[in-house]
């Protein structure tokens, strides 16, 4: 059989695409059994910690709790509701819980300018953050462990320099400018909490400054942490701003640390905590995933916009937590039996769960509790009871519940009547329990490689159609009238020496030449290229760049093809409208015309007027744009009879 060459090109892109479909797959996959890879190693970290912890019943020790808040973002231009509402949760939720340790994971200011485009250190928000902390004397209640993020690392340049406030206003700044180690050895439980500062220097101001990079020596002394962390803890939480999707190790003499092996490497390792991707807007509300390697990564939505923070808790070796909207109580955690997705074979100690007495849940509220009572039918409930502790425990008889998954239902109420339900599915023979596939692939993904592809694949289609287009001599074949005329216009322009090549050399410059020299910090120079940018004789290998490129091929540069050819299309058919209908049929670049313009005014108010006047990418297109569409507007007599020759010849 001959297959046609449109068969042929589909089952080619068909098998790419599930080839790349499958290269995904795999990367997210979160099935892997961590306990069999790792057999010999798991089963005796996890023995020993059985061993040390002994049996769980209703007692109070080997358990610990702690917070986190990320991405507060204390802003004097907008929304005081959050600096009021972060000054509650210090005065308030921090001394009603009682945790014993606070992580504050990045972006602990705004930063940004009152055009919300801008952006720049603020030392009044800083001054803020202070305060509140200071004043609400939650320091001498707990431990409080802050690190920055993007935000507070804009405009920065050296982490020595006057603007680095986080030096001077934040609570660990003095002694642990960038990554540093806590250890925590209390109530029987040894942690280590590590936090990760991917701040990188010199600090750009927004938007390029999206990436967490760790360069030679930042690696080398994270990894020092960890070493001595596995001698001192049996236990280690990991945290900092960035998701690891968005973290970019430097190599330097051909060597680089992965910072998901490098946390995947130390035995106690469960989980790494961050900020910084804002639950995509709210619309990943859950960004959880399990590793390959076995530890879990958990994103907190923000304090800004949702005033979330998440409670933590280590009993008995496992990790559990729970994410809570501020204001919201009861506050409710179950920590025995595990939660059956969140389970970490191979780092904790699961073993415990099958022969354990009580079922184990910390429950808090801004007033007194009045009752916690758990069901597994929901028609009858059992109480549970405290010692003055905010761990409530009851009786249970695990042996009925070997096989599967099944739901523990938890009812919580205060003495004024508020009331948290919680269902908590568990399991006691290691059934997997899958995480969605969004937060996956947002997790697990490189977002430097994700920015890289979409960038090339969009310059691809700017490039080849047209490319391809230009070596035919009829014109393209297609089935449906609307999608063939489409096609036939693209085909006529393609064929047009003035208009093609501009398109095809500029799109080709995008990924070579520089697209801006500005003042990307200030008081210094920097030129800003599709594959990073180079300032104070530093090179940034900052991948938003590719994001930042994609947003010019995609809503400038190919539509820009369809609008050309739709003028040239008016230009063959005599169309000399005049006055209003002018303005009308010539309304779609007009239109586009609009979104150049908003980019580069954008552009200007993001690195100011040297970056605007010097830009290829957002104000050098606006005239080449303009230029383009004036040629073909006003093609000649001549030029126009040969291409409506051309237009006349079958298919």
């Amino acid at each position: 059989m001959i297959f046609s060459k449109a068969v042929f090109s589909v089952v080619c892109i068909l098998l790419l695409l599930s080839m790349f479909v499958a290269s995904i797959l795999n990367t997210i996959a979160t099935d892997h059994n961590f306990t069999n890879e790792n057999k010999d190693e798991g089963e005796n970290f996890t023995k020993y910690l059985a061993k040390k912890y002994g049996p769980i019943s209703d007692s109070p020790n080997n358990l610990i709790w702690f917070l986190q808040i990320s991405d507060i973002h204390i802003s004097i231009f907008r929304d005081p509701g959050r600096i009021s509402q972060f000054q509650q949760f210090c005065d308030s939720t921090v001394k009603k819980i009682k945790p014993f340790l606070v992580l504050a994971t990045g972006d602990l200011t705004d930063a940004k300018a009152k055009d919300n485009l801008g952006s720049s250190q603020v030392k009044s928000e800083w001054v803020y953050y202070y305060n509140i902390i200071k004043e609400s004397g939650v320091t001498e209640q707990t431990t409080w462990l802050d690190i920055r993020g993007n935000h507070d690392n804009f405009n920065i340049r050296t982490i020595n320099s006057q603007e680095n406030y986080f030096r001077n206003y934040s609570v660990q700044g003095i002694n642990n400018p960038k990554s540093y180690v806590h250890y925590m050895n209390v109530n029987g439980v040894s942690t280590a909490f590590i936090g990760i500062d991917a701040c990188p220097e010199p600090g750009l101001r927004r938007p390029f400054n999206f990436i967490g990079i760790l360069d030679s020596q930042e690696q080398q002394y994270i990894q020092k942490l960890k070493q001595d962390a596995e001698n001192k803890a049996d236990h280690i939480v990991w945290f900092g701003h960035y998701p690891t999707s968005c973290l970019l190790s430097l190599e330097h003499d051909q060597q680089r640390i992965d910072v998901r092996q490098l946390i995947a490497s130390a035995s106690g390792s469960q989980v790494y905590v961050c900020g910084h991707l804002h639950s995509m807007g709210g619309l990943v509300p859950k960004m959880y995933t399990k590793h390959k390697k076995g530890y879990l990564e958990l994103e907190l939505g923000d304090w800004k916009d949702n005033r979330m923070y998440r409670l933590a808790a280590i009993d008995h070796g496992m990790f559990s937590f729970v994410d809570q909207r501020h204001n919201t109580w009861p506050v409710i955690l179950v920590t025995n039996p595990k939660h059956a997705k969140y389970a970490i074979p191979g780092r904790e100690p699961l073993s415990l769960i099958p022969d354990s007495t009580h079922i184990r849940i910390l429950a808090f509220s801004d007033v007194k509790m009045e009752s916690v009572k758990i069901s597994f039918d929901k028609l009858s409930w059992l109480n549970c009871k405290s010692k003055d502790t905010p761990l409530y425990v009851c009786e249970w008889l695990p042996h009925l519940f070997v096989t599967g998954i099944h739901n523990l239902y938890v009812r919580a109420v205060d003495e004024i009547g508020k009331e948290t339900n919680v269902t908590h599915p568990f399991t006691l023979d290691g059934t997997s329990v899958n995480f969605e596939v969004i937060p996956r692939i947002l997790l697990m993904l490189d977002a430097g490689s994700v920015f890289q592809a979409v960038f090339g694949t969009l310059l691809l289609i700017n490039v080849t159609p047209l490319s391809i287009l230009r070596l035919q001599k009829s014109p393209p074949k297609y089935r449906r009238r609307c999608g063939r005329q489409i096609l036939r216009k693209v085909w006529l322009l393609s064929k047009v020496d003035r208009i093609f090549y501009p398109i095809i050399l500029y799109a080709l410059y995008l990924p070579l030449g520089p697209w801006a020299i500005g003042e990307l910090i200030d008081g210094y120079i920097g030129t800003i290229f599709a594959w990073g940018i180079v300032i104070k004789g530093t090179f940034l290998p900052e991948p938003f760049t590719y994001m930042y490129g994609s947003v010019q091929l995609m809503f400038v540069q190919i539509p820009l093809i369809f609008v050309l050819a739709y003028c040239l299309d008016l230009r063959l058919t005599n169309h000399n409208a005049q006055g209003i209908k002018r303005v009308i049929r010539n309304l779609p670049f007009i239109f586009l015309l609009t979104i150049q313009l908003l980019l580069a005014y954008f552009f200007w108010l993001e690195y100011g007027t040297l970056s605007f006047i010097t830009s290829p990418l957002r104000t050098w297109s606006v005239g080449l744009s303009t230029l383009l569409w004036y040629k073909t507007l006003t093609l000649p007599p001549d030029y126009c009879r040969r291409l409506q020759k051309l237009n006349e010849t079958p298919p």
